[in-house]
């Protein structure tokens, strides 16, 4: 048995099957394959049902992908521990929302270069949901972005929450106390798109009061959702600071509520086995610079209008 064969089959188990974990390990699916055929040979047992096209694990196939993942996880913890600075080499993997490509990730990406000029940090970005299900199928090592369903191979942090309003144009006749879910919900609403984070939470919202908005609009661009206020199509969910120009010139006002409006926490997130040191090392870094900042929320800033939601 070597930390190969076990390496093969703890991603086999997490990305399902034969060939993800292939591409994920940046060799053959055939490589892959005879991997697991010398491990069963050395322990006489079969590890994954044969008999169907999908990788099934058997009983005995489950219990060992435990002790792989433990394997995994010491070898990281042994060249994180031992290894030595100039060891770390290789490409790390990061997935951020839009609105750290326009504030903390130059800085990042500048930092790495300069202290591991051997390390390659690879970044992509994208809404919440793509970076979650790129995350938990193997695409990236570690990622920023709202907090997930929970998943257990997933390992998160909290960064800190952003705080939401409804904000809507003057010009929209709403009153001026703090009005219920019931009655928002008769206005044309503007969030994210169906399936987002941001969408999902402002349903939860008003469904707490056993209504739903009579029409829900979409938009996962935070500058054009607040154009889309500013111009009278509907209420915005959106941050205040990042609409802070806009109230302050009386060009937009927030709507008052009875319960306070949802909110977004961030997370840091990776997995939570077999991470490799460059990847625990890149997101230390970015914890460091997020926190820079006295809380999430100011990276909301109008300066950073250009930002996707």
């Amino acid at each position: 048995m070597n930390f190969r064969q076990f390496e093969a089959l703890y991603w086999i188990a997490r990305l399902g099957s034969f060939h993800a974990a292939a591409r994920h390990l940046e060799t053959s699916q055939p490589a892959v394959s005879a991997r697991i055929r010398e491990l069963e040979q050395a322990l006489g047992v079969a590890l994954f049902d044969r008999s169907t096209r999908k990788a099934r694990l058997t009983p005995k196939g489950h219990e060992l992908t435990h002790y792989a993942a433990q394997v995994m996880a010491l070898a990281s913890e042994i060249r994180q521990r031992i290894g030595t600075r100039e060891a770390l080499n290789g490409h790390v993997r990061l997935g951020v929302p839009g609105i750290a490509a326009m504030t903390w990730l130059p800085a990042l990406l500048d930092r790495a270069a300069h202290t591991y000029p051997d390390l390659t940090v690879e970044f992509t970005v994208d809404s919440s949901e793509i970076l979650h299900q790129m995350l938990s199928q193997g695409g990236l090592e570690v990622a920023v972005m709202a907090r997930p369903h929970a998943a257990h191979t997933v390992t998160t942090e909290s960064l800190g929450k952003v705080q939401m309003v409804w904000l809507c144009s003057p010009s929209l006749v709403l009153p001026s106390h703090p009005v219920s879910a019931t009655e928002l919900a008769l206005w044309p609403i503007i969030t994210d798109r169906a399936g987002s984070h941001l969408h999902g939470a402002a349903m939860e919202w008003f469904r707490t009061e056993g209504v739903e908005p009579a029409r829900h609009h979409g938009c996962s661009n935070l500058p054009t959702r607040i154009h889309l206020a500013l111009i009278g199509m509907g209420l915005a969910l959106a941050s205040p600071l990042a609409a802070g120009r806009e109230l302050a010139e009386g060009r937009l006002r927030q709507v008052p509520t009875t319960r306070p409006p949802p909110e977004l926490e961030y997370v840091i997130a990776y997995a939570d086995i077999g991470l490799s040191p460059a990847g625990r090392l890149i997101a230390e870094m970015a914890k460091s610079l997020i926190m820079q900042r006295p809380d999430f929320q100011s990276y909301y800033q109008p300066e950073a209008h250009l930002l996707a939601g």
